[in-house]
């Protein structure tokens, strides 16, 4: 009896370490670099991987209730693929939405401002800065070359799509600690019964 309540007991503390493992390694992970003038940025992160660690709690409790493999696994498979999938999406918009400077990634926008600094850069120098070296024109600043409006468009781009990524990364890390702790008990019951 004390035995199948501490096997209980122990799935449960088990579950909610995970958990709070995924809430802890969402504020650890470092955010990307915002342009200055923003300072709201880090705020709605950080609320949004609370939101999303809440959201990634509700999984925990539909654990206890569910005790089906076939579901945990679907629902690890679905996790993965969606995690795999954002992550590529926000790595690959990162790359077109952010330019170096200084060691930091700073969001450009999409649009660019009337006296386009680059054109008046190529006119006296006779070329365009590289991709690479086009903040260093700016001094850091994006709002000399793009629109206030199209960066802060790509910066919520860029959250929603990291915001998401702390989801399906938590999801999946829950729903996969579930499924090897059913898979655990359910082969651990055929060799008592054996």
């Amino acid at each position: 009896m004390q035995v199948s309540r501490l096997k209980e007991v122990w799935k449960e503390i088990t579950l909610l370490s995970t958990w709070i493992a995924s809430v802890t390694g969402a504020f650890i992970i470092p955010l990307p670099s915002w342009h200055a003038s923003d300072e709201n940025t880090a705020f709605f992160m950080k609320f949004g991987v609370f939101v999303a660690t809440a959201l990634a709690g509700f999984l925990i409790l539909y654990s206890l209730k569910n005790k089906s493999t076939r579901t945990w696994m679907r629902l690890s498979m679905q996790f993965i693929v969606l995690f795999v999938s954002v992550y590529a999406a926000y790595h690959f918009a990162r790359e077109a939405k952010t330019l170096p400077y200084l060691d930091k990634d700073i969001v450009i926008g999409d649009e660019m401002v009337d006296n386009n600094p680059f054109e008046v850069f190529k006119g006296s120098h006779g070329f365009l800065p590289a991709r690479n070296e086009q903040m260093m024109v700016l001094l850091g600043d994006p709002e000399k070359a793009w629109t206030k409006k199209s960066i802060m468009t790509n910066r919520i781009q860029l959250m929603i799509f990291l915001f998401m990524c702390y989801l399906f990364s938590a999801g999946f890390i829950i729903s996969f600690c579930n499924l090897v702790i059913l898979y655990k008990e359910k082969y651990t019951i055929k060799i008592e019964k054996k």
